[in-house]
């Protein structure tokens, strides 16, 4: 399991990327011609990506206010992490 720190730095670098998708997609429409199916691939990775980040931080959530009540191998919490992941 990571560190706390390790665990935000790799949540920063993660919406540093969505937000690199999202400039990607406003740069391309502002072009003469935009190429909306290259926006609109980029707007689908960029949708995944925001929904990895969400559940990222739901199990984070779920660390601080579940784990801190039961121990880390519990299995209804990894039940939980597992149909939120899924």
């Amino acid at each position: 399991s990571l560190s706390m720190e390790n665990k935000n730095t790799a949540l920063i670098h993660h919406i540093s990327r969505l937000e690199g998708q999202l400039a990607s997609i406003k740069k391309e429409l502002l072009t003469p011609k935009p190429d909306c199916e290259k926006a609109a691939l980029t707007l689908k990775a960029a949708s995944r990506s925001f929904s990895t980040l969400r559940m990222s931080f739901v199990s984070c959530f779920l660390e601080q206010k579940y784990l801190a009540k039961k121990p880390a191998d519990d299995s209804t919490y990894q039940a939980l992490l597992h149909v939120i992941n899924s």
